[in-house]
């Protein structure tokens, strides 16, 4: 029982149902119960006034007629009417009666049923009569007795139809609201995948559509903060990236500036003192100035690198040939690869533009063909190709007579990484090279690869 009233509590479509259903019922039987009442006293009313007009009609035709032929007339009219009929003479002497309905049923319970008298008068033959009859109204107490007879039934039908009827309504009506109602649902769980479709004009079509509107807009309004939010958590994985490597970058500084400051200053300590080794002087003051020329150069591409980090937000962007600044950045190394007799080959699709920084991607390509030169080994070849793929320009820088390992070709992008174990200055440059190409590449957003070749190594750069 608990179960059948949390139902109905629970579930629109029932409580419409038994609503609609009740009220039905309630009105079938509402009209039933009204004519079991009405029906035999209207039945009574226009049997009685039906009597009355017959009545009349016959004392019509007695006033017509000859008195011998009296007898027939009123006997004809008893027989259709199912009444008593008596005619008295102006002495109220009885002159002729006929009891039909006494002769049809004279039984006690019928007898004592309410009549309908009737009285009138004629003339005929200038003698002045009266025309008395009575008629049992049985038959309206027979027509109730039908209707109790019939209702059983009834009451069988008007419950069925009634049931039927509410069911069909209950679902027209509450199938909408439903359907709403588990679409709300999903809704409450961020699901705008759905759409409402009721196809109606009225309110709940109204609603319905509303709710498709919403749903739009919501799902509009997530996809949007979905894709802030990655965004945003992209951004919080950049700059704990950036903090990361700027971390890791002063922690190497620190050690890159210690070690030939800490020689130098040796250096000099020993030759102030006059001690040992030390007391040639002229050897070690040249040595000392290697040093601090070192300092400095590690000094100038910290700070170039500091440049491009400072100019990163204030790109001055334009439409650079690419066979220029190449053969800038070339005339820049040609004395050191002629000192090494390397060979540089030049291989330039001339009219190929690329859209940048000008200041900016001359030192990163200055450091890409100046890396080539200055690692490749002496008599070893350099070809330079700018051609155009896809609609972009390519450029690549490839160096014979050394290969980097495959796990280092990532590495060697990182700041102060040297491939060099030594971590030498005299081989393995400031350790500063790459990582500035690879900001100054990434700020205009080309891409970049670094990969082995069967000749050597090879630089190449996809300009967008």
């Amino acid at each position: 029982m608990g179960k059948l009233i949390s139902r109905i509590k629970n579930s629109l479509s029932t409580k419409i149902f038994l609503g609609v259903m009740s009220i039905l019922i309630t009105v079938c039987l509402l009209i039933f119960g009204s004519l079991r009442i009405l029906m035999p006293k209207a039945f009574e009313s226009e049997q009685s006034a039906q009597f009355s007009t017959n009545l009349h009609k016959l004392a019509n035709q007695l006033e017509t007629i000859d008195i011998e032929d009296l007898e027939s007339y009123i006997t004809s009219f008893a027989i259709e009417n199912r009444a008593n009929v008596t005619v008295y003479d102006e002495n109220e002497t009885a002159v002729s009666s006929v009891n039909i309905a006494e002769a049809t049923d004279g039984s006690p319970e019928k007898k004592s049923n309410n009549n309908v008298v009737g009285t009138v008068t004629f003339q005929n033959e200038g003698r002045a009569y009266s025309l008395s009859a009575d008629i049992a109204v049985s038959t309206a107490e027979q027509l109730t007795g039908t209707f109790m007879q019939v209702f059983p039934y009834i009451l069988i039908i008007i419950i069925v139809i009634s049931a039927l009827s509410a069911f069909l309504y209950s679902r027209i009506l509450a199938k909408p609201i439903v359907d709403i109602s588990r679409i709300s649902k999903k809704m409450t769980a961020l699901d705008m995948t759905w759409r409402c479709d009721i196809k109606r004009s009225d309110e709940i079509g109204v609603l319905a559509d509303n709710l498709n509107r919403m749903a739009a807009s919501l799902d509009n309004a997530l996809t949007e903060l979905r894709t802030t939010n990655e965004k945003l958590q992209e951004d919080i994985e950049w700059e704990r990236r950036q903090e990361k490597q700027r971390k890791d970058f002063f922690a190497a500084i620190s050690h890159e500036l210690k070690t030939p400051v800490a020689v130098l200053k040796g250096e000099l300590e020993g030759m102030i003192c006059n001690v040992g080794k030390f007391k040639d002087r002229d050897t070690y003051l040249q040595e000392a100035f290697e040093t601090a020329e070192s300092i400095e150069k590690l000094v100038r591409e910290i700070m170039s690198l500091a440049k491009v980090n400072m100019e990163e937000m204030k790109l001055h962007k334009q439409d650079i040939p690419l066979n220029d600044i190449v053969a800038d950045c070339l005339k820049i190394h040609e004395d050191l690869a002629a000192a090494k007799q390397i060979a540089i080959q030049q291989d330039f699709e001339d009219g190929i533009l690329c859209r940048a920084d000008y200041m900016n991607l001359k030192k990163a390509v200055s450091n890409i063909i100046g890396n080539a030169v200055h690692h490749s080994p002496e008599k070893a070849s350099i070809e330079i190709i700018i051609r155009k793929s896809g609609g972009k320009g390519i450029l690549s820088v490839e160096n014979s007579g050394v290969h980097v390992r495959q796990e280092e070709t990532l590495r060697v992008f990182e700041p102060f990484y040297r491939i060099d174990k030594s971590r030498s200055r005299h081989t393995g440059g400031s350790g500063l090279g790459l990582y500035i190409v690879k900001n100054i590449l990434d700020m205009h957003g080309f891409r970049y690869s670094l990969e082995n070749t069967e000749k050597g190594v090879k630089f190449t750069i996809a300009f967008s």
